[in-house]
């Protein structure tokens, strides 16, 4: 189990023993934490900037991180069969899904845009995939 929160920590917890390790640190507030469903080295996490990056458990350190959106990303979500597809929520107005095997480190193109007037504070796939779900 993994935590993260406005502190700007991540931790595991170990259930055995009953604690918490913190495994990252950073100024910023952690505003959205996954972990892909057949993935379980890595997560995937956002700070305030709009920039998404990526833990790697096992290294112990970030393999990737590239700005996805112009304000801070709310939530993160993976496709529940597709899961080189991710789905993103925003605060800048817009939830996209991205191939995860094209996230690059520059700027990276999500596949498909949806679009409010106002900030998405969550976006997630329905358990079959087929539609979204957005607030």
């Amino acid at each position: 189990v993994f935590t993260s929160g406005y502190d700007g920590f991540i931790r595991m917890m170990d259930i055995e023993e009953e604690t918490f390790h913190m495994v990252y640190s950073t100024s910023e507030a952690i505003f959205s934490l996954a972990q892909c469903p057949n993935e379980n080295k890595l997560l995937y996490f956002a700070e305030g900037s709009g920039e998404l990056k990526i833990w790697d458990n096992k290294s112990g350190k970030i393999t990737t991180s590239c700005h996805l959106h112009e304000s801070r990303i709310n939530s993160i979500d993976f496709h529940p069969s597709s899961t080189n597809l991710m789905l993103t929520s925003s605060s800048d107005g817009t939830a996209c899904i991205w191939d995860l095997r094209n996230i690059k480190q520059s700027r990276s193109r999500c596949i498909t845009t949806v679009r409010h007037e106002r900030a998405i504070h969550s976006a997630y796939f329905s358990p079959t995939g087929s539609h979204l779900a957005t607030t």
